[in-house]
């Protein structure tokens, strides 16, 4: 009698303990990997960017490039960001899975009136995640979202997924993950520059038709809570030179027909204390390798044009800062943290281009590149 009363108590432990009990099987779900959130007239529209994971799963075979993947784009509105998302789930074939977002694409209207909305709806969804991307789009989301890969590959291998692939071969800014952004919006100095992302149709075309592959064309400008503004490509040129994360760049002066490759700058950024407000030296420091000398110009000749360039660059992106009364560079920020007790708020925020105490350009060219033999 024993014995079958262990077996029988042993047997409702297994049936307890075996199995995932409502656990959904793999197919039964749409697996979500971008969310886009547009704001316009008192209302959210929430897009969402679901991957065919069967293609992904076949890239390894060359049938899958014969055809482009599959892309479903949702789209659901609401007075909140919350009843947006749940218009479209009502609205699904299948359940809709968050746990995979890899990016958050915001409309410049986010940015600018319902910031706080966004970080406290992806703060409070347990399934979102902080170290998403995030980048500010004036494009149409659902085209953004749509948009081509090369070789028909999931929009998985694009720039809205894997920005650092892109950005480590061509810096001209860095990256934003939601945990950066969250980190400094509520910092008193300094500002948060967005990527800027559009569609290009004009450089790769396939069979006689343009590709549209998402790209970025500058950054938007959060200081202090509030929105600054949209700032160009153009006119973040100099941000290369002082963020320390770049890591090869290249460099060409034109005129001269010379092409420098620069490797690895690093700034230093000293805060001068005796002073009534914050200035500030900057060195940036680098070496390169010489890819073109067509006029056969000195090495010393080429070291000082590539330092004065660097240093004009650095100075638009101040003068641009300047503009929009934002430091872009977050200069300020190393005043905030180590000499806190030397300047209130006020005063180091009234950072500008007068800040700048010196500006010092080192770069070593260090040899030419013989030619393949």
């Amino acid at each position: 009698m024993r014995k079958l009363i262990a077996v029988m108590v042993i047997g409702c432990q297994l049936l307890l303990t075996t199995g995932c009990w409502g656990m959904k099987e793999i197919q039964a779900q749409t697996y979500g990997s971008a969310l886009g959130i547009d704001y316009k007239e008192g209302e959210f529209t929430l897009y969402f960017q679901a991957l065919n994971f069967a293609d992904i799963a076949k890239q390894e075979g060359a049938a899958a490039l014969q055809e482009r993947s599959t892309v479903v784009i949702g789209e659901g509105k609401g007075e909140s960001i919350e009843e947006a998302f749940t218009d479209l789930e009502q609205h699904a074939a299948l359940p809709l899975y968050i746990g995979h977002i890899n990016s958050f694409i915001l409309c410049e209207d986010v940015i600018n009136k319902k910031m706080k909305e966004f970080i406290e709806y992806v703060g409070k969804e347990p399934l979102l995640r902080y170290n998403s991307w995030l980048f500010v789009t004036n494009e149409d989301i659902k085209k953004v979202f749509d948009s081509d890969s090369f070789f028909n590959l999931p929009n998985l291998f694009t720039i809205i997924q894997r920005p650092e692939t892109v950005i480590n071969e061509n810096y001209f800014i860095s990256p934003l993950k939601f945990s950066e952004l969250v980190s400094k919006f509520y910092q008193p100095v300094g500002s948060i520059l967005i990527p800027s992302m559009v569609i290009n149709e004009h450089h790769y075309s396939e069979k006689g038709k343009e590709k549209k592959i998402p790209t970025l064309n500058g950054g938007y400008v959060i200081s202090k809570q509030q929105y600054k503004g949209f700032v160009s490509k153009q006119d973040l040129i100099g941000m290369k030179w002082v963020e320390n994360k770049a890591t090869v760049m290249f460099f060409s002066l034109n005129k001269q027909k010379v092409s420098v490759e620069i490797m690895d700058p690093k700034t230093n950024i000293k805060v001068l204390e005796q002073q009534k407000k914050p200035l500030y030296d900057l060195e940036v420091k680098a070496n390169g390798i010489l890819k073109q000398n067509i006029d056969n110009l000195d090495m010393e000749k080429i070291e000082k044009k590539v330092e004065i360039k660097i240093k004009q660059d650095i100075l638009k992106t101040l003068e641009m800062g300047g503009k929009i009364n934002t430091d872009l560079f977050n200069i300020s920020e190393k005043a905030y943290r180590y000499h806190v007790n030397k300047w209130d708020n006020k005063i180091i925020n009234s950072f500008d281009k007068t800040s700048i105490n010196n500006i010092k350009v080192n770069i070593h060219i260090e040899h030419s590149e013989n030619y393949k033999r």
